[in-house]
């Protein structure tokens, strides 16, 4: 039954629906769940699943990760119902405030597909937390592999301190989060997934062109701050040659 039914913990905190991030900007304001209009499974492979055509193949960007770094316990803040995570890595921590998230991913369909699809012999292990991630403190500090931060605010700040020394943070630009990271000292950046093929290119050579603008400066810390409250489709300061996402090491 451990194949067909991952363990899986679930908390929830007294919090406000939503997620509020970059001083109080609400980018994805969203309703409870809808459980009783929608199964969570039907909704993950519609918003989230290799035929949806809505988002790039992320358990390919996740398996690069696995396979190259040892990757094998990770921390998703902001996640919604996006469980591709726990398809590639045997533990994942979910944290997400939109009511009834928890119970969503406790939905059995959709433990049975994690179950029957993920890519490691042991049972897989999630763990959901129904509250803001800012202010998270439930678990051990410096005890993550890795980090996931995809449209979701500031997450390589608010959530930096779960990540061991060495450890990975994978974030893209939606948010400005990975030029937040690109511009702070605690991270070093390693890699990024090409737009296009979703290729993992970690040369100097290829690393050198991310975050550059079309003067041929870089993005820097204060050009992050004057864009904070802007949308990415209206910063002030965008690079030359944007990727699908960036890695970078604490």
């Amino acid at each position: 039954m451990g194949e067909l039914r991952p363990r899986i913990c679930i908390f929830i905190a007294p919090v406000q629906v939503g997620n509020t991030f970059n001083n109080g900007i609400n980018w994805n304001a969203r309703q409870p769940f809808p459980m009783r209009n929608h199964k969570a499974l039907e909704t993950y492979l519609n918003r989230y699943g290799e035929q949806s055509g809505l988002q790039p193949d992320l358990q390919q960007v996740f398996r690069q990760i696995r396979d190259e770094f040892g990757c094998r316990r990770a921390l998703y803040p902001g996640c919604y119902l996006h469980i591709t995570p726990s398809l590639v890595f045997p533990a994942v921590c979910y944290v997400d405030s939109l009511k009834g998230i928890t119970r969503a991913l406790a939905d059995q369909e959709l433990l049975a597909y994690i179950g029957t699809r993920k890519g490691y012999a042991e049972d897989a292990e999630i763990t959901c937390y129904e509250q803001e991630y800012e202010g998270f403190n439930a678990e051990p500090p410096a005890s993550f592999d890795l980090l996931i931060s995809l449209n979701a605010g500031a997450v390589s700040q608010a959530a930096k301190g779960f990540l061991r020394p060495g450890g990975l943070l994978l974030a893209n630009d939606e948010h400005h989060d990975a030029r937040r990271a690109f511009t702070d000292p605690d991270y070093r950046l390693i890699g990024a997934f090409e737009k296009e093929t979703l290729r993992l290119a970690t040369s100097e050579e290829e690393l050198a062109s991310c975050f550059r603008l079309e003067q041929g400066t870089y993005i820097t810390r204060d050009m992050v701050a004057a864009d904070a409250g802007r949308p990415p489709s209206r910063a002030r300061f965008k690079p030359a040659k944007p990727e699908e996402a960036y890695l970078f090491r604490k």
